[in-house]
């Protein structure tokens, strides 16, 4: 009698797994391997198919409750990766506070963008020099804290045939300060969360 880890679909969806876990140990694949099969099979007897009439739609149930063979792999690849070092909240503060204030400062009487511009590029350095945020995290914050470069003037030139009223300006400002404080938000939501996920107090 063919046991259920030697149907087809099971020993495609199992080769798959092998296939993409190849950058673990030996050992790591072993045991992920052991343990799906023993789900599939502990599944599969609770649903009452486990002998060799097993159909292929009791299978793909199985294993669409599984996941992917490639979102088993990334979290594999995920639990084995050290997690990055939080940094502490005065070092995280001032550089979510840099960002929040690198396009408010542009606005200061005669050595506004002197300053604006120094914010910014501190800023940049700090997140990018950072190893709590991830490379997809700086990504996003160097984009939303230099977005209102391109997007005032792009605003404004749009907007300038109908005529700029004040109303018109302070939304234009607005809408591009909004996105360096959500880089700032997100900036600090990530630290908060990464600080709670390693045990550490929000005051050290």
């Amino acid at each position: 009698m063919n046991t259920p880890l030697e149907h087809p679909l099971v020993s495609v969806y199992l080769d798959e797994v092998r296939r993409l876990t190849a950058d673990q140990t030996d050992e790591r694949r072993r045991e992920l391997l052991a343990d799906l099969g023993e789900h599939i099979e502990a599944a599969l007897a609770d649903r009452g198919d486990a002998d060799d009439d097993t159909d292929d739609a009791a299978i793909r149930t199985v294993l669409e409750q599984l996941g992917r063979p490639q979102d088993i792999a990334a979290a594999l690849a995920e639990e084995g990766r050290p997690q990055p070092e939080p940094q502490s909240p005065g070092r995280t503060a001032v550089t979510v506070a840099l960002v929040a204030l690198a396009l408010p400062l542009f606005v200061v009487p005669a050595v506004g963008p002197l300053l604006g511009l120094a914010a910014a590029v501190v800023a940049l350095r700090r997140i990018w020099t950072a190893p709590q945020w991830t490379r997809g995290e700086k990504k996003h914050a160097t984009w939303l804290l230099l977005a209102p470069l391109v997007v005032v003037p792009a605003a404004a030139f749009a907007l300038s045939p109908a005529g700029l009223s004040p109303v018109l300006v302070l939304a234009v400002a607005a809408a591009g300060l909004a996105l360096p404080l959500l880089a700032a938000a997100l900036l600090a939501r990530s630290a908060g969360r990464l600080r709670a996920a390693a045990g550490r107090p929000a005051y050290r």
